[in-house]
């Protein structure tokens, strides 16, 4: 899968969980998943961690042990590791 395809169905997928109200041309791949007072990002509580991170399971047939903490810095950083992962599962 092209790495662009993943970045769009990830955006998809933050938009659709967390009730954005952006289009996927919207959301920068700079966006910070988790952020403080003054640059908020999109997670607002780890329950919201939970439940994107569920669809994309489903969605790309990841285990939750192909996720860390460095997967959730900003929108980019999560569509690299699941290419990262998809593409070291092809090898």
């Amino acid at each position: 899968m092209e790495h662009i395809v993943i970045e769009q169905k990830v955006k998809e997928v933050l938009i659709s969980v967390l009730n954005l109200n952006k289009t996927v041309d919207e959301l920068s791949n700079d966006q910070a998943l988790f952020g403080n007072d003054e640059n908020p990002g999109l997670f607002d509580d780890s329950l919201a961690v939970l439940e994107v991170t569920s669809v994309l399971m489903a969605e790309f047939e990841l285990e939750a042990s192909d996720f860390g903490e460095e997967s959730f810095k900003t929108v980019g950083t999560l569509a690299q590791r699941i290419y990262d992962v998809l593409h070291l599962a092809v090898v």
